[in-house]
């Protein structure tokens, strides 16, 4: 004997699964094992076999669950480049599938030499969930033990395919969610537009084209449309990760051009910190002006020392990790005045830090910061009074 069952792929079966995986009564259960003639044998053989479904389903369980933590926290997406959300986690449960349509034929109620082809959305009900049954006189407690067992793995199986479907749902449910609320989506993607610019490669390169086409689709829609934050929503999980890393390099380009700022300041510093840039400017162009006032921040061979730069690097955002862009920004504003250190003579110095506690490291580089600070703004009083 032989069955076909069809599984769709859509919103609808998911639900129909989750409803259909709830757990049996052993009234039920009687029922079905009686109406198909089950022998010992074949009871033995159903419990090996379910015993390897549930431990392939538990640890399906297990991943759909790592995937359903991250899943939605992210605003772009390559999960759904080619499939639906659906789909993706349909793809992920392959073992429950498989396993809960080997459980739905076997108790499938049995006509000798006929081929049975049955569909309903994809999903064939058995007398294990719907429909007119009676109940055994004996009760489970008269049955084998083998029995028992059975009955028991059902259900266990049962659980886990329902957490599995569930899981699903929930995602799709939150994904619904946010793509509905800017207050749920706009979070998402000023998280994710963050980590891009600050990460993607993509845009470094870009600032060594020239005069960079920063044109893009999705820009352009963020000037036009009448609300921002609903266009956000909307494409939530519409966009691959590629495809959002060079929206993000287009955006923080053309940001950062419209603040004022060059490529590679937008790209390093970000159009939020534009008035900080045009410090940093002041500060460098009269980088040498500042050495002449102090003999402390500079070493061998006339270089601004580790500790000097170090601190730099704190007053203008640096969040402390080995990243090499900001220094390379101020070292090509200082050529010709002053050289700079490498990376590793200001990694050196913040290493000495660990000497200090946290209170004392703030003393220290809040005392830099308000002496920078004074030092750019005589400079910029003395330009406004040039200018007048």
């Amino acid at each position: 004997m032989g069955y076909q069952i069809q599984i769709a792929i859509n919103e609808q079966t998911l639900m129909k699964l989750e409803e259909k995986t709830k757990p049996v009564i052993d009234e039920r259960f009687l029922y079905c094992l009686q109406n198909n003639t089950w022998t010992i044998e074949e009871v033995e053989k159903f419990n090996s076999a379910i015993r390897i479904s549930i431990f392939y389903v538990s640890s399906e369980f297990e991943r759909i669950k790592m995937l359903r933590k991250v899943y939605n926290l992210e605003y772009p997406t390559d999960h759904k480049k080619y499939f639906s959300t659906v789909a993706t986690f349909m793809s992920k449960m392959r073992s429950t599938l498989s396993s809960y349509k080997n459980l739905m034929t076997d108790f499938r109620k049995k006509q000798r030499g006929k081929k049975i082809k049955r569909s309903f959305h994809g999903i064939d009900p058995t007398a294990l969930h719907e429909g007119e049954y009676s109940a055994d006189i004996f009760g489970l407690e008269s049955y084998p033990d083998k029995v028992q067992e059975m009955f028991d793995n059902i259900n266990n199986f049962l659980k886990l395919a329902n957490g599995v479907f569930q899981e699903a749902i929930d995602v799709i449910n939150e994904e619904k969610a946010i793509r509905s609320d800017p207050n749920l989506a706009c979070p998402i993607y000023e998280n994710s537009y963050q980590q891009s610019v600050k990460d993607n490669k993509k845009l470094i390169e870009m600032l060594d084209a020239g005069n960079v086409n920063v044109d893009h689709d999705i820009v352009k829609a963020m000037e036009t449309t009448v609300d921002v934050r609903m266009l956000i929503a909307s494409l939530f999980h519409e966009i691959s990760f590629a495809d959002f890393n060079y929206f993000c390099a287009c955006k923080a380009i053309n940001d950062g051009r419209k603040a004022g700022l060059t490529d590679e300041e937008a790209a390093i510093f970000g159009k939020k910190n534009a008035k900080k840039v045009f410090r940093l400017r002041v500060l460098l162009d009269h980088i040498t002006e500042l050495v002449e006032q102090r003999d402390d921040i500079t070493e061998w061979k006339d270089k601004l020392s580790g500790k000097f730069m170090m601190h730099l690097l704190y007053w203008c955002g640096w969040s402390g990790s080995k990243n090499d862009a900001m220094l390379n920004y101020i070292s090509k504003r200082c050529e010709g005045k002053i050289c700079v250190v490498k990376m590793g003579a200001v990694m050196a110095a913040k290493s000495k830090l660990i000497h200090y506690d946290f209170s004392k490291q703030s003393i220290l580089q809040n005392d830099f910061n308000q002496q920078i600070d004074e030092f750019i703004d005589q400079l910029l009083s003395k330009q406004e009074e040039e200018v007048a």
